[in-house]
């Protein structure tokens, strides 16, 4: 469901209803600003994300960590194509 931020706040106690059978989009100026869920779904959404975060971890345990060096070129490569000279903040900082 989409509403616009002036009847979600002139309508906060109907919203704040809705919100047990489906998420409420608000919208500000045509754009998507906020949603609103309920407490529920927000736990279950939670939850997923621990448990997902937590499966990485494992992976990561099993597979291996990387060293310090390794470490320090990947983030290098990515900030290179990202952009960021990671050296030129280095030295500014000295």
């Amino acid at each position: 469901m989409k509403t616009n931020a002036t009847q979600f706040k002139n309508h906060f106690g109907e919203y704040m209803q809705k919100v047990y059978q489906e998420p409420v989009i608000v919208e500000k100026s045509g754009k998507p600003s906020a949603v609103l869920i309920s407490y529920d779904t927000f736990e279950q959404l939670s939850n997923l994300e621990d448990f997902y975060w937590g499966m990485k971890a494992d992976k990561a345990a099993r597979e291996g960590f990387l060293g310090a060096e390794e470490s320090e070129r990947r983030l290098r490569e990515y900030a290179n194509k990202a952009g960021i000279n990671i050296n030129d903040e280095a030295n500014a900082k000295a």
